[in-house]
């Protein structure tokens, strides 16, 4: 049963952000007005994509450079660098969002509210 559990942490905090991702990117590049008015709104949305996409390219390069190095130590300076460059990509992505106007809105809201929680959470944990 823990390795059940185990296995569905995995597929949360590894596989769920990408995928979030590359759904919302699908869906946009198949609709085809995908500029609406007023465009400066459309044009916050697909920001806000792009910052929960870092954030979440991030999340994923801190996993694997902890994988590389063997484990963080407590408050090492790249493992804060992370943590603050993270936060801040998907909190100006959660922000942006709600501004912004178009099919990308509500992705991009969700995925940077799904990474402002990764981040909280492991820097709680720190």
């Amino acid at each position: 049963m823990t390795h059940f559990l185990e296995l569905l942490r995995d597929i949360l905090v590894y596989a769920a952000p990408p995928a979030i991702l590359i759904w919302a990117l699908r869906r946009w590049w198949r609709i085809s007005p995908r500029i609406s008015e007023p465009a400066w709104r459309s044009y916050l949305a697909i920001g806000a994509i792009g910052f929960a996409g870092i954030s979440s390219l991030l999340w994923l390069v801190s996993l694997i450079w902890a994988r590389v190095i063997g484990g963080f130590p407590y408050y090492d300076h790249v493992l804060l660098g992370f943590y603050r460059w993270g936060g801040w990509t998907s909190t100006v992505g959660l922000f942006i969002s709600l501004i912004g106007k178009g099919k990308l809105r509500w992705p991009a809201c969700g995925l940077s509210f799904l990474m402002e929680l990764f981040w909280a959470m492991a820097a709680m944990g720190e």
